[in-house]
């Protein structure tokens, strides 16, 4: 068993990379490559067909040590902070406000994938709260989400630092929950409305926000109509926060989905990778037969602990905002808003 070095791609690497530290389970290796999935799983098939990893025991392994001799030159050093888990805040920040949110939330909505819905884990929760409030994101802002099936909102609002957060949700049983909570709990400057990305944008909210935070779909079309609509809502100057994975977003479509900000007048000010960690129902991901799941063809344990990840976007105007899709008309994307052929962890 040999290997050439030259017929090694970096997504190859990278699990070579990831392995020789030891065994990984499938959705390991999803989390830590930096390539779509289905990049990861053709690199995946092709390192077992070569045989120089196997996959036994619902895990994979390197095959030969000394298949790695070839590949690396010392051994794998985790240069990740143990504390952030390469996020770069504090886990005791905000913790009172993350003790508070969670009892409030116990009686949340269950995500539906009707909505494309993938809820964030509490600690993703943080850590926007954290870089939000460290790019002075958060104190006296008005700002506006378009989605809020993580219920930021609450988080945020709990921080008792914005001036005021709308939510525009098209899941109806979001709106009303979110409205009981702010009720409930004396919340004044947090409400939520139903809305639809697709229709137009209320004239009377038009560059009304400092800040626009989503976590949209992962389409061209979709992600681009998504920030089209929040740049609509934002004062000269706003800022925009989101989510785009590497896993159903190939570098061609960063590329497309950037160009399209930059013609928003909207420049990249910060990506943090992997900042974003989602709580997918693990039943879901088998039995609704996600292609994540089903293209590898191996006998996958459903996955244990979070994998999939997205890289958080910080944007911000320099000019007056110029959405691509115009405010005033309603869009009828149908399918290509959710579904496209790099969506392996969509369902259509």
């Amino acid at each position: 068993m040999s290997i050439n070095i030259k017929e090694i791609n970096k997504t190859e690497y990278i699990i070579l990379r990831l392995l020789s530290q030891g065994t990984k389970s499938y959705w390991e290796i999803m989390l830590e490559t930096f390539d779509s999935a289905l990049n990861t799983i053709q690199s995946l098939k092709k390192l077992m067909q070569n045989q120089i990893i196997v996959y036994q025991n619902n895990t994979f392994k390197i095959n030969s040590k000394e298949i790695l001799k070839e590949v690396l030159k010392t051994d794998y050093i985790d240069v990740k902070c143990r504390e952030c888990e390469g996020n770069c805040f504090s886990k005791q920040s905000f913790q009172e406000v993350i003790l508070k949110f969670r009892e409030i939330i116990k009686d949340r909505p269950v995500a539906i994938p009707e909505f494309d819905q993938g809820i964030v884990t509490i600690e993703t929760i943080r850590n926007r709260i954290n870089f939000m409030y460290y790019k002075g994101d958060l104190e006296n802002k008005n700002i506006v989400l378009i989605g809020d099936d993580d219920l930021t909102s609450i988080a945020l609002v709990l921080t008792n630092l914005p001036q005021k957060i709308l939510v525009l949700e098209a899941d109806q049983r979001l709106v009303d929950y979110i409205n009981n909570k702010s009720k409930s709990l004396g919340l004044d400057n947090l409400k939520a409305v139903t809305y639809n990305v697709e229709w137009p944008v209320d004239k009377n909210l038009r560059n009304s926000f400092d800040v626009f935070l989503s976590d949209p779909v992962e389409t061209i079309q979709g992600i681009t109509l998504f920030i089209s609509r929040g740049c609509s809502l934002l004062k000269e100057n706003g800022v925009v926060y989101f989510g785009l994975t590497h896993l159903e977003a190939s570098l061609k479509k960063w590329y497309k989905i950037h160009k399209n900000l930059y013609e928003m007048n909207l420049v990249i000010t910060d990506i943090i990778d992997k900042f974003q960690l989602y709580e997918l129902n693990p039943d879901d991901i088998v039995s609704k037969g996600y292609r994540v799941f089903t293209e590898i063809n191996l006998d996958l344990p459903k996955p244990e602990k979070p994998w999939y990840n997205s890289a958080f976007h910080r944007l911000e105007l320099i000019d007056k905002p110029n959405p691509l899709f115009d405010p005033d008309k309603e869009y009828k994307l149908e399918r290509e808003l959710y579904y496209d052929e790099e969506a392996f962890v969509t369902l259509y």
